[in-house]
């Protein structure tokens, strides 16, 4: 490897530098720093510092002139990581003019970089469009009538979905695919829509960047030569197509200089496309590949980080590592496992717990629930005893109706040609234009923009298509993008709709607007620019992002992933919720398992699994037994005798409970001579509370009960 100490253009000296981008780093963390020459895959397990290693091995190649800035590609899942690591990176004072050169971003942001620079070579002509789920939804409507086809039969919203698994596997060739013949007509018939409206889908960006490599070496050639150092952040998370993209950018490099870091024990994303076969089969990929492993945990204490291990040890499918606690973080407390009787009393115990605890910092608590649908017994009993909470997963800033609508009218601004985006403004505010009116316009065979001019349209149409169109002849391109925004969504009557509107949301979607204008448009330079910037946001995953609130968090453990909170509260760890029925049925309880693994890690100082014996799941009221989860924990590390307040110190005195004694009768399986089977769910010296299969609770004396 050429190393040279002086970058062309930049006139700094990098041997005069004094970063001290190693300082802090632990033995482990700095052999995956140092170690910049061949295929390196780092495991990083939870809470072992992955994004520092990332972040101080840039410095390393930058610093010792390994690379030039623009010969660095680090690729992440979200913008906000990337985001994170450029600002981290530039508080180097010595290196932070090198920050804007780095090909730094997301799987997507960095394929769009390349299909924009290389379009007509890939197929696309200059100003092609990005659409969204929406638009997909539109155009598929539109191609599944055309074909003759039933939409209910062939819902839309279902074909985005399909469609995008499809172009995850990085499929070039689609007629080689074993699809039916109706959805190959479906697939070709939206392919060709797209092509003909100048856009492709989310999907598309990396599909057409592997096409344009395929089908040009010259092109693949050049971006191999040019990125010398390749990192990605999350790997466990690739899909097919991200892994046939780096395939492609190290081909035919003996040793490429490809370093990935991830965590094949946080592998939780099957169902959107993630493969976990790229981080096992690294080695394969890449022979002569070495692998670093970051064990040491600076999050959570050796019994969370124990029962942890010991949980995840029970997956085959691993390449193995055992997280261990930095110093000050031996012992701590044990996991507490509680059964309940109720998932109302779940609720109440649970409210009761933090409320006893918080000492007013709301925000050291967190609730991480398998499914949404499970928050709901939470919010109620928040609300009953005045806990603020904040659920995370609502609905996303992009992903609110009229955001998407005030994007769309940005859109048709920039892109008259826009017939989705058309569609979906036209009648926002009414204008009279419904179905039979757009069918006119597309009878003149002009984007529908143009067919307004030429169209044979009602008087009453008519004017109101002048309207428009006159509402879009304005100066833009010369005005601020903010200014333009605002005036565009002024003259188009946008604002006035909700201005008027006796929606109750009224207010609240006219404050979205203005964030939108005010907060995001501000910032770019263009339009154009922010055009990209929101057709990425729309589809990027950023459900992670919180405010600093004293509040409790209640959210998905999939939306957990990557943060953590000093108290964590794991509800309904019951067979059939966790692991879910359908990992059950199907015998694939790996990644069900990886999730609990993903829980448990969230806690830096306390983790609380609870379970109930009766539970209503959609209106029916369910006898449940514990998830054979918890039984998997090592109960070296495992408490489900008491939990301590928290004040100042630990006090000696538990929380009072009816349910949990030290030889609690709670939670095991009864008979009964009239009654049947049932099971524990309370107890109250001689009385049992039994939950019989077919008489429902019924309150019986001990001694008239056989245990089994």
């Amino acid at each position: 490897m050429i190393v040279y100490k002086t970058f062309i253009n930049y006139n700094t000296e990098i041997e005069k530098m004094s970063v001290n981008y190693m300082e802090n780093l632990n033995a482990e963390q700095k052999l995956a720093v140092t170690t910049v020459d061949g295929p390196l895959l780092v495991l990083s397990g939870a809470g072992t510092g992955k994004t520092r290693v990332l972040i101080s091995r840039i410095v390393h190649i930058l610093y010792n002139g390994y690379a030039k800035p623009w010969e660095i590609l680090a690729l992440t899942f979200t913008n906000k990581a990337a985001n994170e690591m450029r600002f981290r990176i530039a508080s180097y004072n010595e290196i932070s003019h090198l920050c804007g050169d780095l090909w730094m971003g997301t799987f997507h942001s960095m394929c769009l970089r390349i299909l924009r620079a290389n379009c007509i070579a890939a197929g696309l002509q200059h100003n092609f469009l990005i659409y969204g789920e929406d638009d997909q939804k539109s155009v598929l409507k539109r191609v599944i009538t055309n074909l003759g086809l039933d939409t209910k039969e062939f819902n839309p919203a279902d074909w985005v979905d399909k469609i995008s698994n499809i172009k995850d596997k990085g499929i070039i060739d689609f007629d080689k695919m074993s699809l039916s013949q109706t959805s190959q007509k479906i697939l070709r018939a939206y392919n060709e829509e797209l092509m003909r409206l100048n856009a492709i889908d989310f999907g598309d960006i990396i599909l057409f960047v592997l096409r344009l490599f395929e089908n040009n070496a010259d092109v693949l050639k050049k971006y191999q030569n040019q990125f010398k150092f390749i990192m990605v952040d999350e790997f466990q998370d690739t899909n097919a197509a991200q892994m046939m993209l780096l395939k492609m950018l190290t081909r035919d490099k003996e040793l490429p200089n490809i370093c990935c870091v991830g965590d094949d024990d946080q592998s939780i994303y099957s169902w959107r496309g993630a493969e976990i076969k790229n981080i096992l089969e690294f080695e394969k990929t890449y022979p002569g590949a070495k692998i670093i492993r970051l064990e040491t945990n600076y999050r959570s204490t050796q019994n969370i980080l124990g029962a942890a291990n010991s949980l995840i040890k029970n997956n085959m499918g691993r390449l193995g590592k055992d997280l261990r606690p930095c110093d000050g973080n031996e012992n701590g407390e044990p996991i507490y496992v509680f059964p309940l009787p109720s998932d109302w009393d779940e609720a109440r115990f649970i409210t009761d717990t933090i409320i006893k605890n918080a000492n007013d910092n709301f925000s050291n608590f967190a609730i991480l629930i398998r499914a949404g649908s499970l928050s709901r017994t939470f919010e109620e009993a928040f609300s009953e005893r005045g806990v603020l909470y904040k659920l995370i997963g609502a609905k996303k800033f992009y992903d609110r109706a009229e955001i998407r609508d005030a994007i769309a009218y940005i859109r048709l601004l920039v892109y008259p040609f826009d017939d989705i985006s058309f569609e979906r403004i036209i009648s926002k505010p009414r204008r009279g234009f419904g179905d039979g009116a757009i069918s006119k316009l597309r009878e003149t065979g002009k984007n529908l923009m143009d067919a307004l001019k030429v169209a044979k349209l009602s008087s009453k149409q008519s004017a109101a298509a002048d309207e428009f169109l006159s509402a879009f002849d304005f100066d833009w391109q010369n005005m601020a993008p903010k200014e333009a925004v605002q005036q565009l969504l002024e003259r188009v009557g946008y604002i006035k709709m909700w201005r008027e509107s006796k929606d109750a949301e009224s207010e609240e979607r006219l404050n979205h607007i203005r964030e939108l204008i005010n907060g995001v448009v501000s910032k770019y330079d263009t339009l154009t620019a922010f055009l990209e910037h929101a057709a990425l946001m729309m589809t990027d995953d950023n459900d992670n992002e919180t405010d600093d609130k004293n509040v409790v968090s209640i959210m998905t453990i999939h939306a957990a992933k990557g943060l953590e909170f000093n108290t964590v509260f794991l509800p309904a760890w019951e067979e059939g919720i966790f692991p879910n029925e359908k990992a059950n049925k199907e015998g694939d309880l790996e990644e069900e398992r990886r999730l609990a693994y993903v829980a448990i890690t969230r806690a830096r100082k306390r983790a609380i699994i609870t379970y109930a014996m009766v539970r209503t799941v959609f209106g029916q009221r369910m006898y449940q037994t514990k998830s054979r989860f918890i039984d998997e924990i090592d109960k070296h590390f495992v408490n489900d005798n008491g939990f301590y307040n928290k004040r100042d110190n630990y006090q000696k005195t538990p929380i009072k409970r009816n349910v949990i004694r030290t030889e609690s009768v709670v939670g095991k399986m009864v008979s009964h001579n009239e009654m049947g089977m049932g099971v524990v769910i309370e107890e109250n010296e001689h009385i049992l509370t039994v939950a019989f299969k077919t008489r429902g609770i019924k309150k019986v004396a001990r001694d008239f009960v056989k245990f089994i």
